[in-house]
């Protein structure tokens, strides 16, 4: 369509949308944070559904879901690194339920870095990040 131009990502947060077309405009979605210093990110293709990667953050932490289609339940990023095996993290960011965080268990939490990665990757092939390693669901 002339005129049109396709928006290669969309950015779902709380009570938020980024349209991301770029890298640096990824980056710049990312980065936001709300007033508890975390964020909550959904990641789709245009207007789709599926594939999506899901992102929550808290501080320089974050866990990491990635969904191929609808009705899969997923995979889930493996981390822990450095992190006292069998242990929780507590991730809070507005949304979370609790209101008080999500605790999750360390072995599925990762570093903003390592997150920002695999959802780098997604905006670039739109499929499951080989940078991370992944347990499935």
């Amino acid at each position: 369509m002339f005129g049109h131009q396709r928006v290669p990502v969309r950015v779902d947060g709380c009570r938020q949308t980024w349209h991301v077309a770029d890298e640096e405009s990824l980056d710049a979605a990312l980065a936001w944070r709300d007033d508890r210093g975390g964020g909550m990110f959904w990641l789709t293709p245009d207007e789709e559904q599926y594939p999506a990667l899901a992102l929550r953050v808290s501080a320089d932490l974050a866990d990491v879901h990635y969904f191929p289609r609808d009705g899969h339940p997923g995979f889930r990023c493996l981390g822990g690194h450095g992190m006292t095996e069998g242990g929780l993290t507590t991730l809070a960011y507005q949304g979370c339920d609790p209101a008080t965080g999500e605790q999750n268990p360390n072995e599925f939490v990762v570093s903003f870095e390592k997150a920002h990665a695999a959802a780098l990757e997604f905006f670039r092939t739109k499929q499951m990040s080989a940078v991370v390693s992944w347990f499935e669901l």
